[in-house]
């Protein structure tokens, strides 16, 4: 995004979050940070995927 429709986007997210009230702006705020434990959650999980498989891979080449 350039400079000018970042500043565009800024404005409008001001804005918006000035005519919520402050029960609004806090079930949003949990909303983002639900947001963002799902995706550490979804990342921690992948990993964990990875290592299984690569622990997997070792196994199989010590049993050559």
């Amino acid at each position: 995004m350039h400079e000018q429709g970042m500043q565009q986007h800024e404005m409008f997210m001001t804005e918006m979050w000035d005519k919520l009230t402050d029960d609004q702006k806090t079930t949003l705020m949990k909303r983002m940070l639900d947001g963002k434990i799902m995706m550490k959650e979804g990342m921690i999980k992948h990993f964990q995927y990875k290592i299984e498989t690569l622990k997997m891979v070792k196994k199989m080449l010590d049993e050559c």
